[in-house]
């Protein structure tokens, strides 16, 4: 049976969503091609007939988590007033529900670590994805901020990733607790912001 362009672009586009939340659920090589597919509903010989190789898979993976992350932390932030943006934002990325769900959050603090191991053009794909997520973060910081905030971004997203990481890694609830509030403290203190909570 022929399928249609479109009918393809959409399996296609199925295929790499399901692969960006199992990728980031269970790490780059934590789930099979076999597996994805099944995920994705698809039997694992037609995989071929949308990528040349895993790589790519994971490449195209990668952006899409991205993309996913920068609407679900960020986008959803356009109707907060502009000196609410990065408390609400912090609120998010350090929050319970971004621990608890890796797969549709950001895919940083879920395959940062694998990263390092992957093929040139996955590396590429991953590192261009991230000037723009931090772009996007910038842009978000107080107006304060005009002359450096590519470099505060940059610095911010690799502590709150790092955080997300950690309180998803340990085993005491506790712990994995206070990794998150005392990372948005840090932040909020560390530039020098107002909670909108805070009495003065």
């Amino acid at each position: 049976m022929r399928y249609s362009a479109d009918h393809k672009g959409q399996t296609h586009r199925r295929i790499v969503q399901t692969a960006a939340r199992a990728f980031k659920k269970h790490g780059l090589q934590g789930v099979g091609i076999a597996d994805l597919m099944k995920k994705a509903g698809l039997t694992h010989g037609g995989f071929y007939a949308h990528f040349p190789d895993r790589d790519t898979l994971v490449a195209e993976a990668t952006a899409a988590g991205y993309e996913e992350a920068a609407d679900r932390l960020i986008a959803a932030l356009a109707d907060t007033p502009s000196d609410e943006r990065l408390e609400a934002f912090l609120d998010r990325y350090l929050g319970a529900a971004h621990r608890a769900h890796a797969e549709s959050g950001c895919p940083l603090p879920a395959i940062a670590a694998d990263m390092s191991r992957q093929p040139a053009p996955v590396r590429r794909t991953f590192t261009d994805q991230f000037r723009r997520y931090g772009g996007k973060l910038a842009a978000l910081l107080p107006s304060r901020y005009k002359h450096d905030r590519e470099a505060t971004a940059l610095a911010v997203l690799s502590g709150i990733a790092g955080a997300v990481m950690l309180a998803r890694a340990v085993s005491d609830p506790e712990l994995s607790d206070r990794i998150l509030s005392a990372s948005r403290q840090f932040y909020l203190d560390a530039l020098d912001h107002t909670p909108k909570h805070a009495k003065v």
